[in-house]
């Protein structure tokens, strides 16, 4: 039995058991007078007590079918969250990973104080191509610390 079936059981043994008590106000009068008339309204509230019975059923299946989905997709949602989180973290420990391989950048001042030499000697270097520096994304000219140590140690031999 539907939703709607239930819903319009419940609402026709509300009218006949409204009819039996109160008649319908113009032409009908009430019909609550004897035993008969008795035997029917109690007739009429079991029927609408089955039929609210029937309601109440209905929504708690509902509620139940409602509250099963609410958990399955929590669940869903927990799993995709935990996936995410694992991506991530992989995600995060590899540019770590690649971080660690790639020497540290200083700056041309850095650079020129380890190097015993002015600011501008390490920028003529730069344009030269003596010294290779790097210009990361929003970031002034940096040079690998490798690339100094190497130019340290030729001036040493040189």
């Amino acid at each position: 039995m539907s939703a709607r079936d239930v819903v319009e059981d419940f609402r026709k043994a509300d009218l006949r058991l409204r009819l039996l008590l109160f008649g319908d106000g113009a032409v009908t009068p009430p019909l609550v007078k004897g035993e008969v008339p008795r035997q029917r309204v109690t007739s009429e509230i079991k029927h609408l007590r089955a039929a609210f019975d029937r309601l109440v059923e209905r929504e708690r299946a509902s509620r139940s079918e409602v509250a099963d989905a609410a958990r399955a997709l929590e669940s869903e949602l927990t799993q995709r969250a935990a996936l995410q989180a694992a991506a991530q973290r992989v995600a995060v420990q590899a540019a770590a990973e690649r971080e660690a391989e790639r020497p540290p950048l200083v700056t041309p001042a850095e650079a020129a104080k380890v190097l015993g030499m002015s600011s501008s000697s390490v920028y003529r270097a730069i344009r030269n191509g003596t010294l290779e520096a790097a210009t990361p994304v929003g970031v002034p000219v940096r040079v690998s610390s490798a690339e100094v140590l190497r130019l340290l140690a030729e001036r040493r031999r040189g």
